[in-house]
């Protein structure tokens, strides 16, 4: 214990501190693309703050346990950067840890074990020396902490003094905000603040109105069907030119129109799917604090409204339109099961048709093909194998495709049976189908992997995108048809869901847009937008893919703009 002792004195738990707190500091320097001058003050600034910081107390270990709420961060940092190769964690980010469930989380951590475990060995044992640190009589001397103050002064004038030149080269790149931690609690503090506008949902959108109604014959029967897919990649489907055949069902369907070139508006469910769902977009996301949802116009229009979900409450803005509909369901797996397979929505389905509503409108936001692909089909799905992986790594990529294309097979197949029911209702009915956002599955030199990056990627971008109409539709609106078919490769996003699905059933009301419909003469759509940090719209052509994603596009024949 006296070795231990002399070994760890506070001086030198006060350095070994200052190193671990700059530790993402120095890994953001290699990761992200910083001017050359920048990277120096990305170093001097912070370590002169945490040197202040640590100097606050003459026992360091207190001031290290303070500041428990930037070493929580500082790990999902690190963590984000072994998964995403880089970026800053973003406010949404901080969001997706709220609004993901913890089985979610736990089948993630669990094949992330290198990252994890790295992140434990470097903070737990810091923390336990930090205890240390606090129970020892010993403290930083006087003439110590004076010296640790000039060094600090020294280290701060000289990043300020480097500072200055390179905010002059690179104005929008090297900013103080855009200093580690700074931005990463800038982020967070968004984070809050749209957590909490979220949380007054209901008030502030408590006097809308679509003032819709419906423009269809109202006797006549009719049904339609929205299908939320989630992490559905679109060039992983045998519909757009895949090289396994993983949609049978659907390639063999003549009557099924995809779309080509579509983008999802931004890569994480918690924002995606209400973009869907409602009037806002990229361009304006801050209106979907005031208006209701795609739900309510169907409901207003005299539809009788359904969602039903195979995920779990998550307190996000699809939580809120989904209570607007008239049945609002949550599948609930047994506790065996961290999840039901997306077929159990069938049953639910069968139920709601024959309900005896003249006019249905329902809402299925399935589980498709989310991480942990392997739990998410059944095993007559089980079509390529092997199927398994242990954690994320190159050598098990080919086992974590073939799992992934077998989620991929049973969205198929059901989307298959939903549009079998349909068929058989002998109803005016249409289904639409839209993923939420893609994936990425180490698909390059690069590793990229899962979803919900600061920074997207082709893969997470580019989604299918599907319409069937029934024969009696059809036979009463062939021109609606005929627009959708020959938009099959026109480029769109994801906004054009809401006002579509208001054309297809006839629902009319001033927010629905007929230039964002496409089975519209008018629509037309000159840019597409990404939905970025904080909110800020941002034209596709200007995100900042890397030559890897180009060459996706290109083999896929679509550009990004």
């Amino acid at each position: 214990m006296k070795h231990f002792n002399r070994l760890f004195t506070q001086r030198r738990i006060f350095w070994i501190f200052a190193v671990i707190m700059l530790v993402p500091n120095i890994f953001l320097c290699f990761t992200e693309h910083l001017p050359a001058l920048f990277k120096v003050s990305y170093i001097l600034i912070p370590g002169a703050l945490y040197l202040v910081l640590l100097n606050l107390s003459r026992k360091p270990g207190i001031t290290f346990w303070a500041l428990l709420p930037l070493h929580f961060i500082s790990a999902v940092q690190l963590v984000l950067l072994y998964l995403f190769g880089n970026s800053i964690i973003a406010s949404d980010m901080f969001l997706n840890i709220f609004t993901t469930n913890s089985g979610e989380a736990f089948e993630l951590l669990d094949k992330l074990a290198p990252a994890v475990v790295g992140v434990f060995v470097l903070y737990l044992p810091a923390l336990a020396l930090a205890v240390y640190s606090i129970r020892q009589s010993d403290t930083l001397s006087p003439l110590f902490r004076k010296r640790i103050f000039m060094l600090t002064m020294l280290m701060l004038g000289s990043g300020v003094l480097v500072y200055t030149p390179a905010h002059r080269k690179a104005p929008h790149r090297a900013r103080l905000d855009n200093l580690y931690p700074i931005n990463a609690f800038n982020n967070a503090r968004f984070a809050v603040h749209s957590w909490k506008a979220s949380k007054n949902y209901k008030r502030t959108s408590r006097d809308f109105d679509y003032y819709a109604s419906s423009t269809h014959d109202p006797r006549q029967p009719e049904v339609y069907i929205f299908v939320i897919g989630e992490t559905g990649r679109a060039g992983n489907w045998g519909l757009y030119g895949y090289e396994r055949n993983t949609t049978p069902r659907l390639s063999a369907r003549r009557d099924v129109i995809h779309f080509d070139d579509v983008l999802t508006q931004i890569n994480a469910t918690h924002k995606s799917v209400p973009l869907m769902l409602s009037p806002a977009d990229a361009l304006d996301f801050n209106q979907i604090y005031r208006q209701k949802s795609l739900i309510t116009a169907f409901k207003q229009a005299g539809f009788r409204t359904a969602f039903i979900s195979n995920q779990l409450h998550n307190s996000s803005f699809t939580d809120f339109f989904a209570d607007e509909a008239d049945c609002t369901q949550y599948l609930i797996a047994p506790k065996n099961k961290p999840h039901l397979h997306d077929d159990t929505l069938l049953p639910v389905v069968d139920s709601l048709l024959h309900a005896g509503a003249t006019k249905q409108f329902i809402v299925l936001h399935t589980y498709g093909s989310h991480f942990n692909y392997c739990k998410r089909y059944p095993a007559d799905c089980r079509v390529f194998t092997p199927d398994r992986i242990s954690e994320i790594n190159r050598k098990d990529r080919q086992a974590m495709i073939n799992a992934y294309d077998n989620s991929i097979v049973a969205t198929d197949r059901f989307l298959d049976q939903i549009i079998e029911r349909l068929a058989q209702s002998g109803k005016t009915a249409a289904m639409l189908y839209l993923s939420d956002h893609g994936e990425d599955l180490l698909d390059d030199d690069r590793n990229r992997f899962l979803h919900a990056s600061p920074v997207p990627t082709y893969y997470q971008l580019h989604v299918p995108f599907i319409l069937w109409f029934s024969p009696q539709y059809a036979q009463q609106f062939p021109t609606e048809i005929q627009q959708a078919r020959e938009r099959h490769t026109t480029p769109f996003d994801s906004r054009v869901v809401f006002h579509t699905l208001l054309a297809i059933g006839g629902i009319d009301t001033d927010y629905r847009n007929d230039t964002l419909s496409l089975v519209s003469p008018s629509f037309h759509l000159d840019k597409r937008y990404y939905l970025g940090e904080r909110n800020t719209p941002i034209p596709v052509q200007y995100l900042p893919f890397d030559e890897e994603d180009y060459r996706a596009f290109e083999r896929r024949g679509i550009a990004p703009r």
